[in-house]
């Protein structure tokens, strides 16, 4: 098990005594976002119908103590990821795959996410909407007469992770950002199977990858089908920026189908509605701000009426 804190501030300089409305919040809500955090770097997604054990054991996050004058420090202990997921990083692979460091913790993961989450990556790959959903939820202890900030130190790296108001309405704002999911056929090349993280690996007509996650069935179901041509019917996943982030598969099979036409990246039909944006409009020029006051006002009925049948 691995120690490491998380740095509160507050206007309230609560210290080692912070009430323990606040900073039991905290402590219920990192397993989770840990948990979230590990499965989108294994897995491309945050959340699935099954929990794998070694999941589990990567958001075993045990509080083991707290310190601080001004600020309140919280510390806890967690496992590295190859002690969380040993036969993740203990298997042999055919073929290359994207793993996070077997040094880092959850904690380290969780912390990636929030950077991106700073630097409005909409085109990160560490959350979808769930994820985002999760840290727009730290709102619950961060802003107001609760904390003011919230700091991972991450392991063996000089740089810190700080949540603040601003990253959490960043959330919020990528959250709204992401594409309807969209159902899709894709065919492809088998390129890649991970049993345990039922993940796969599809390659198009014209070289790129598309990576899906099996969310029916065993995924060594599919593991025949490996270098053959495949059909992948799921929906599309994807990311603030309208680039696909994943496919949940919920059929993959053999196919003879040598067109093109569902060899490629399938794109998002139309973003989600943003509140935002119509109110934005509205109080330019344009929508229903730009016609009013432009009736003249003085017309008599008979006028409107004649008006309107000449129209028709």
């Amino acid at each position: 098990m691995v120690t490491q804190s998380i740095r509160l501030k507050s206007t309230q300089h609560y210290g080692s005594r912070p009430p323990s409305k606040w900073a039991g919040a905290v402590q219920v809500a990192l397993p989770d976002a840990v948990r979230q955090s590990v499965r989108m770097a294994f897995e491309g997604r945050s959340h699935g119908k099954k929990r794998p054990a070694w999941l589990a054991a990567t958001a075993d996050v045990r509080f083991v103590g707290i310190e601080g004058d001004e600020e309140t420090v919280l510390r806890f202990e967690l496992p590295t990821l190859r002690e969380a997921a040993p036969r993740i990083y203990e298997q042999r692979e055919l073929f290359p795959t994207y793993k996070p460091d077997a040094a880092d913790t959850g904690f380290d993961l969780l912390a990636d996410v929030i950077a991106d989450i700073a630097d409005r990556n909409a085109d990160s790959a560490r959350f979808d909407q769930k994820m985002l959903d999760c840290v727009a939820h730290f709102c619950r202890f961060i802003g107001g007469e609760t904390f003011t900030t919230l700091t991972f130190d991450r392991r063996g790296r000089a740089d810190s992770v700080t949540v603040t108001n601003e990253v959490i309405e960043t959330a919020k704002t990528l959250y709204t950002n992401v594409p309807v999911p969209k159902r899709v056929c894709i065919v492809g090349r088998l390129d890649m199977v991970r049993a345990s993280t039922q993940t796969f690996g599809v390659i198009l007509d014209d070289g790129q990858e598309v990576r899906g996650v099996l969310a029916e069935g065993e995924i060594e179901g599919i593991a025949g089908l490996l270098k053959q041509r495949v059909q992948i019917l799921g929906k599309a996943i994807y990311r603030p920026s309208g680039r696909l982030l994943r496919v949940d598969a919920e059929e993959v099979s053999a196919t003879t189908d040598s067109g093109s036409f569902f060899s490629a990246i399938p794109k998002p039909s139309r973003k989600r509605f943003e509140l935002r944006e119509v109110l934005r409009e509205q109080s330019g020029k344009g929508g229903i701000a730009a016609i009013i006051g432009k009736w003249p006002g003085d017309e008599t009925d008979e006028e409107v009426a004649a008006a309107l049948a000449d129209m028709s």
